[in-house]
């Protein structure tokens, strides 16, 4: 049995600072409407649709409990757009045996990969 991951939602109180976040990535949003109102806003990465939603007052763990990885070019030219963002960064472009990466914070302190590809 083959089981691909087809998308991934994440519930936020941050919209449009997490929105702010993953655009620097260079992924683009659309809007779509659900029920009772709500908007969740998604994008396509190689397949995978990655989504945000809004909810209000959640309770936000000290550290989530997963980190998202993302291929990048230029890694160092895009950290440095993250921190000149006002983003934080916690592990500058480094080399490691499997490639270079850096690992930055979203606003929701989620710790997010990115890889030079």
């Amino acid at each position: 049995m083959s089981v691909t991951l087809r998308s991934i939602v994440i519930a936020t109180s941050q919209i449009k600072e997490v929105l702010r976040f993953y655009e620097n990535l260079g992924l683009a949003f659309k809007t779509k409407k659900v029920s009772l109102g709500t908007e969740y806003y998604w994008t396509t990465a190689n397949g995978l649709e990655i989504a945000f939603i809004e909810k209000q007052n959640i309770k936000q763990d000290v550290q989530p409990h997963y980190m998202l990885s993302f291929k990048v070019k230029d890694i160092d030219l895009k950290f440095q757009q993250f921190v000149a963002n006002q983003f934080i960064g916690i592990l500058d472009p480094t080399d490691f045996a499997e490639g270079r990466k850096a690992i930055l914070l979203d606003p929701d302190g989620r710790s997010v990969e990115i890889i030079e590809g």
